[in-house]
């Protein structure tokens, strides 16, 4: 193997080595670990690479010229000014018995060789080998042909961020992971909350091969706002009052009406209804008045509260099967509020089953672990302000592992997503962030993102990420794969769309003057 640079010096936990290729931040060379074992290599990461010697100042001075031929004609070594100064830091050498990098006691001395690290080095970075049960592949080490696998476990138990810029990649990247989850190696049960609609095009996952194995294939559920129900009875008092958006004497008069209820666990929406009825008197006409009509207004009318119906949890989590609950067309409020019901109703399911309060007679028993992809997250845990949601989310995200709950938070605005809930997220994919706002975010919320990570973000092209947390051995930029089935989050190509619409709208007059010109014939 042939060396690509020699170590110069060393400082804390980086070597700076001399080379004569120019590295890209990011990739990752070796030197041995000579002290210890000389078969040992010990892995590092770059960090940023500069020249190692600068054209003098003069031979910049006129634009015209090319300083590389002054130099030629001036007689010096065109050489000496090709080699660059490399920073690196230390990842370290991959401990079998323990399953992580683990770092060296000693570091290289001045002269060493430096090697760019080989396919065989590098399959250390996935914790799982790629295509083995358990394993996401996701896609492939930067610049190389090396497969990433994120563990699915480590992802399923302890969370995952997908951050990113809008037009970075971010709804394809959770397509690939969604699509993992899926294959026969997993056979996961999944859920993906979908405001605006982009997920619809992964039903495709049912008619792949790539799908299917030894009589397994995952089925596609898509649920739509009409599909949507909540019985009222799973209903809070706070989701009431936040749904009717009363005055503070309206408040305290349903409050009054709502603790009024015989048995809150068993009741219709007129039962409801007339408890407000029964506090009307001659003082409160008006305001019970008020009560009313917003009640009729936003529960008794809205299709989505019902007496009797609601959504099964066992019919949207299932082993092998993916759940888009497609919101598109409702407002974000009601979004919210759908899914604190849903989530209130899967931890009780979970935490309950688990601690065998809930046999296989029960309807709420569902006793397998469940993942939970929540696009718009920000929307659903904002940073300033309030939502239904967010409450059970904080809940889920910091005791769900106990109960088998994975939650993913897809978000391309991080500085709006609630910081708590951001690190809960122990495994992070990251894709190009440009805004400051949002980087300062990342690094105050996530733990494991050095500030050398963080710079990386602006400079990520579309399809590129920085993965990183426990799922992943050491963080590494990826170039994630191409998708198995057609990605739905695409923008619209406004040109060509209003250029096809011009061109019918001017065919539709060719043919109405053809139209008319024939009659005139006649």
């Amino acid at each position: 193997m042939k060396p690509v640079g020699i170590v110069k010096h060393v400082e804390e936990n980086d070597i700076i080595f001399i080379s004569s290729q120019k590295l890209k931040k990011g990739d990752f060379v070796a030197y041995k670990d000579r002290w210890v074992d000389s078969d040992r290599f010990i892995l590092c990461r770059v960090r940023y690479a500069r020249s190692l010697k600068e054209y003098p100042d003069e031979f910049l001075m006129d634009d015209g010229l090319d300083p590389k031929e002054i130099l030629e004609f001036s007689g010096m070594d065109a050489e000496d000014y090709k080699k660059y100064l490399i920073t690196a830091s230390i990842v370290g050498y991959y401990s079998g018995s323990l399953k992580e990098f683990k770092h060296p006691r000693t570091m290289p001395d001045f002269g060493e060789p430096v090697y760019l690290a080989g396919n065989e080095m590098l399959k250390d970075i996935s914790p799982v080998p790629s295509g083995s049960q358990g394993s996401a592949t996701v896609g492939v080490v930067l610049g190389t042909d090396v497969p990433v696998a994120l563990s699915v476990k480590e992802l399923a138990s302890q969370h995952l961020s997908i951050i990113a810029a809008t037009g970075s990649g971010k709804s394809y990247t959770v397509g690939v992971l969604i699509e993992e989850l899926m294959k026969p190696i997993n056979r996961a049960a999944v859920l993906v909350v979908d405001p605006h609609g982009e997920y619809s095009t992964l039903s495709d996952i049912q008619n792949k091969p790539e799908f299917s194995q030894d009589g397994y294939r995952p089925t596609v559920k898509i649920l739509r706002k009409d599909n949507v129900k909540i019985r009222v009875t799973e209903l809070t008092l706070d989701d009431y009052l936040g749904v009717l958006e009363m005055t503070e004497k309206m408040e305290a008069l349903f409050i009054r009406a709502f603790n009024a209820l015989p048995d809150r666990s068993n009741y219709k929406k007129v039962d409801l209804l007339n408890e407000v009825r029964a506090l009307r008197d001659e003082n409160n006409q008006s305001t019970i008045d008020g009560i009313i009509w917003r009640f009729e207004s936003n529960i008794m009318n809205r299709p989505i509260f019902d007496d009797f119906q609601h959504m099964q949890l066992k019919e949207q989590f299932s082993v092998g099967q993916l759940t888009i609950l497609d919101l598109s067309g409702l407002s974000q409020k009601e979004q919210q509020l759908i899914v604190a019901v849903l989530l209130r109703r899967l931890f009780d399911a979970r935490e309950n089953t688990v601690n065998q309060r809930y046999g296989e007679k029960d309807e709420k028993y569902l006793p397998y672990p469940v993942f939970v992809v929540l696009e718009e997250a920000h929307r659903f845990a904002p940073q300033n302000g309030e939502a239904k949601s967010k409450s059970i989310l904080k809940t889920i995200l910091s005791e769900g592992r106990k109960f088998g709950i994975g939650v993913c938070m897809v978000s391309q605005r991080p500085s709006k997503l609630d910081s708590d809930c951001l690190s809960q997220c122990m495994s992070q994919i990251t894709m190009r962030i440009i805004n400051p706002v949002d980087r300062n975010q990342i690094g105050a919320s996530i733990e494991s993102m050095s500030n050398d990570m963080l710079d990386e973000l602006p400079g990520l092209a579309r399809g590129e990420a920085l993965v990183s947390g426990v799922a992943i051995n050491t963080p590494t930029i990826v170039k994630i794969r191409e998708r198995i089935t057609k990605h739905g989050g695409t923008s619209p190509d406004a040109p060509l769309q209003w250029i096809e619409y011009s061109q019918k709208n001017i065919a539709s007059k060719q043919a109405v003057m053809a139209q008319r010109k024939q009659y005139r014939l006649f």
